[in-house]
């Protein structure tokens, strides 16, 4: 196994992490503080998507979960009167 493939390795690793957290991000953005979590969890989407291939379509659904869990986020605390940061 060469040095390179390790390293690809663990940038899939990370990678995958990186989705998984901005996921969970997602869904706390809907409930509670949308300005502040959900542009977190695209910013973490993005760079999974920059820094592997192999969950580079995970990476994708993650930032459109984000981006909706921003958008519905908004829109469930302005209806409630829900601080938005």
């Amino acid at each position: 196994m060469s040095n390179y493939s390790v390293h690809q390795n663990r940038a899939d690793m990370v990678a995958g992490l990186f989705c998984a957290f901005s996921f969970a991000l997602s869904g706390l953005a809907i409930a509670r503080q949308p300005g502040l979590l959900a542009p977190v969890a695209i910013v973490l989407a993005l760079v999974a998507a920059r820094m592997t291939a192999a969950h580079r379509t995970l990476a994708g659904v993650a930032v459109i979960v984000a981006s909706l869990a921003f958008f519905f986020g908004m829109i469930v605390a302005i209806s409630t009167d829900n601080p938005l940061f």
